[in-house]
């Protein structure tokens, strides 16, 4: 089936734009040059798996076709493809999918590039499990948009969303499954304030693999996986906890504004066992605060973002059977939390170098993010991270790497055809340092 969605989507697509509908597409080609071996960190990292860190030239497009019910009901089709040279010097499918959303739900079908949040400043977007670090799995789910009140008088609500994916990839194991829900209540009774607490589940399971064959996958067994129970002890043990590889996170999020600032902050946790559950593994997580002028004149700073990501705890004092925590890493499903070969979740935690285990998860970073316009003339975007690495399975007591990564993104051109300039510095402070500067041509249509 994932084999013949694409030529499905292929096929459907042009009649699609055969009727009368709105359309649009994007085109970009990019290149970029390095002076060491790898691009600096913010030329690879949360591109939506277009680059990789050997990545020198690469170019997209993607065209959307919205077909308008009525003022607030709609289909969208949407197919794209890309090019990157470097580990995978070839063509590759970015993205397919159809989509009906209205004021209050969205569901999809297909790979579907996700929605950048607070204007592309924050280190992973949407949370610290989920980055826009890779492409978009293949899958189907659905979403409530808007939330559901309670009671007649509102003041309180709810919003959730799941999700099924397929790791159509070659893994360790093969053809895995990933379930995903998410579950917040929306509390807005006092005027402009909003509280959202609310809770994200990923799982890895099924699929097969080369040690044990086929890996449970029934219907029976996907409901214990939806629950996160024990399943069938098929695997020596490997799935004692619970069936399949699970993922959590448990989210806070305050929105307020005053005067012509929208001020947004933000806490995640994350947990792979009932130790982290419990947040055994606390202060691990992720911390930000984000603030947005809405005032529509020019300024150097429009929008401003600092995020704090710290995971050396990783339940030290609650320990799991097998000790310390491992994010992301998992000794059954050994490709871990990627895809494409890409951490899932926020970049900051770093592959090995034949790009299979997760090398460093025990990470302590800051992270700040500029949005504005220079001169009146030129938008840009820019980054700044600093990162202490100390390795993995509960780490080490000195950082194996400290690291400055930079990143600006200015619009030098916007004509008939859209020119960025990009720039990335990575300051390592115990080795050498690495500069890459690139230029990107796009045009909207």
């Amino acid at each position: 089936m994932r084999r013949i969605l694409p030529w499905l989507f292929l096929i459907l697509f042009p009649i699609m734009h055969a009727q009368n509908m709105e359309y649009s597409a994007d085109i970009s080609v990019q290149g970029v040059h390095f002076s060491e071996e790898s691009s600096p960190f913010w030329l690879y990292s949360n591109q939506r798996g277009r680059v990789d860190q050997t990545t020198h030239l690469s170019g997209w497009i993607n065209t959307i076709a919205k077909y308008s019910i009525n003022s607030n009901k709609s289909f969208t089709g949407g197919i794209g493809g890309f090019y990157q040279d470097g580990y995978d010097d070839k063509f590759q499918l970015d993205e397919y999918f159809l989509n009906f959303e209205n004021e209050k739900i969205s569901v999809f079908i297909g790979k579907m590039q996700r929605e950048e949040l607070y204007s592309g400043l924050s280190a992973t977007n949407e949370n610290i499990l989920w980055s826009l670090n890779t492409g978009p799995m293949p899958g189907v789910g659905f979403k409530i948009k808007r939330p559901i009140v309670l009671w007649k008088e509102g003041g309180l609500g709810f919003k959730a969303s799941w999700e099924e994916y397929l790791l159509d990839e070659e893994r360790y194991v093969e053809n895995v499954k990933v379930h995903h829900k998410s579950f917040y209540l929306v509390f807005n009774k006092i005027r402009n304030w909003e509280l959202i607490v609310g809770l994200q589940h990923f799982a890895q399971w099924g699929g097969s693999s080369p040690d044990y064959g086929q890996l449970p996958q029934t219907f029976h067994d996907y409901l214990n996986v939806f629950v996160g129970k024990e399943g069938r002890d098929d695997v020596q043990g490997q799935e004692a906890n619970a069936l399949g590889n699970h993922l959590g996170s448990y989210e806070v999020y305050l929105n307020t504004s005053f005067s012509h600032y929208d001020v947004k902050l933000i806490y995640n946790t994350l947990f792979e066992d009932n130790s982290g559950r419990v947040l055994g593994n606390t202060p691990d997580g992720r911390y930000g605060v984000y603030i947005e002028d809405q005032d529509d004149d020019f300024k150097m700073v429009e929008a401003f973002m600092y995020e704090f990501y710290y995971t050396r705890d990783q339940s030290k004092n609650t320990p799991t059977g097998d000790g310390k925590d491992n994010y992301f890493n998992n000794n059954l499903y050994r490709s871990g939390w990627t895809y494409q070969k890409k951490i899932l979740g926020a970049p900051f935690f770093m592959l090995d170098e034949d790009r299979f285990r997760i090398e460093h998860n025990s990470i302590r970073v800051h992270h700040i993010g500029l949005k504005g316009t220079l001169a009146y003339m030129y938008p840009y975007k820019f980054l700044l991270s600093f990162r202490e690495n100390y390795g993995a399975k509960g780490g080490t007591d000195k950082p194996q790497e400290q690291i400055i990564s930079t990143f600006l993104n200015t619009k030098l051109l916007e004509d008939v055809v859209d020119v960025d300039l990009l720039v990335g510095v990575d300051i390592d402070l115990n080795e050498t340092s690495n500069l890459g500067v690139g230029l990107r041509v796009s045009k909207q249509f």
